[in-house]
């Protein structure tokens, strides 16, 4: 019973943060970078999905689902339907995710073809890896309502859907280290400061994070694998106790992969970077200087108003800075 009294304080936790991580990103790329793009829609689309699937989770729950007590209020039937169709949008949820964070590279890598090349393999990839395990979890009983117990049939062995699990975790393994890698060989040669490399570096590589409970799952997909039927009470418990880790790891995905876009928002900070953005104190304190060298030298003045009979000594004010040109034309016979 614990995964089920797990589930909504991670799931409720997540919610929060990622509905503040995603409204800054949004905040940021709309009002102060104006660079709202796809891959922003996508992340924005995720963040419903993940909200969605939150939503079906509360009410396999709250129905009973993973529980071997009966209560008058619960509806098994209604508890595993909608478990069935928060694993579904689970598997849709994280390839959007992912797109997303692939959609944030393919932007930075205007210049880069062969990286260009390699996401969108990595896109097609990931796109045919979800076709295939959402078809897998729609079909495992045939019919599908033979999964909450409505009907004859046949299901899936218990490994076949652990090996889709196992499927699952490891391309989000494998797409969570490349995608932290790739920013390494984007910035490499970039003329930007090592500091401003790894900010960068490190806001984009945080997607790695969301691996840690990838990994803890593997774990608890090895349960499932042992299973002998794909239904039943004991099924139920191995199944929500995998997708505590799911739940998790997608929340940490859509918030860590937000994170990246949301550096414009550090000039806020008083101990913000010091670079040339004018961003920390040094960066004010040198703006600060040419504005006072501007008031130093005068109002602007147009050269049309002037004479420039006496070349070009008249273009600043008198008592400062002057400067005087002059030409010196000489003909020889050839």
């Amino acid at each position: 019973m614990w995964a089920a009294e797990s589930l909504p304080p991670a799931m409720y936790t997540f919610i929060v943060l990622d509905v503040i991580a995603v409204g800054l990103r949004t905040f940021v790329r709309t009002r102060m970078s104006k660079s709202f793009g796809y891959d922003d829609w996508a992340m924005c689309g995720a963040l419903i999905g993940y909200i969605t699937l939150c939503v079906l989770t509360f009410v396999s729950i709250n129905n009973g689902y993973g529980s071997d007590e009966v209560k008058p209020e619960w509806n098994p039937v209604t508890a595993v339907k909608f478990f069935v169709a928060s694993t579904l949008a689970y598997v849709i949820v994280v390839y959007v995710a992912k797109i997303s964070v692939a959609l944030v590279l393919y932007r930075i890598a205007v210049t880069n073809k062969p990286i260009r090349l390699l996401l969108v393999i990595s896109m097609g990839v990931l796109t045919v890896w979800t076709i295939v395990t959402t078809l897998i979890v729609a079909f495992q009983c045939t019919p599908l309502s033979l999964a909450w117990g409505e009907g004859t049939g046949t299901c899936l062995p218990a490994y076949v859907l652990a090996n889709t699990g196992y499927s699952i975790s490891a391309m989000d393994i494998a797409s969570s280290f490349l995608y932290a890698g790739l920013p390494i060989l984007l910035l490499r040669g970039v003329q930007l400061s090592t500091k401003m490399k790894a900010s960068i570096i490190v806001l984009l590589g945080f997607g790695i994070v969301s691996s840690i409970a990838t990994v803890i799952r593997l774990k608890y997909l090895i349960d499932v694998a042992n299973l002998k039927s794909a239904t039943g009470v004991e099924a139920a418990n191995a199944y929500l106790t995998t997708f505590v880790y799911s739940v998790t790891e997608l929340g940490l995905t859509i918030f860590t992969a937000s994170l990246a876009a949301l550096r414009p928002l550090l000039k806020f900070v008083p101990f913000g970077s010091s670079t040339n953005n004018g961003y920390g104190h040094s960066g004010y304190g040198h703006t600060n200087k040419k504005s006072e060298l501007r008031s130093a030298m005068g109002p602007p003045v147009k050269l049309d108003d002037l004479d420039t009979s006496g070349s070009q000594e008249h273009i600043i004010p008198q008592g400062h800075i002057q400067k005087e040109t002059q030409y010196r034309v000489e003909y020889s016979n050839v």
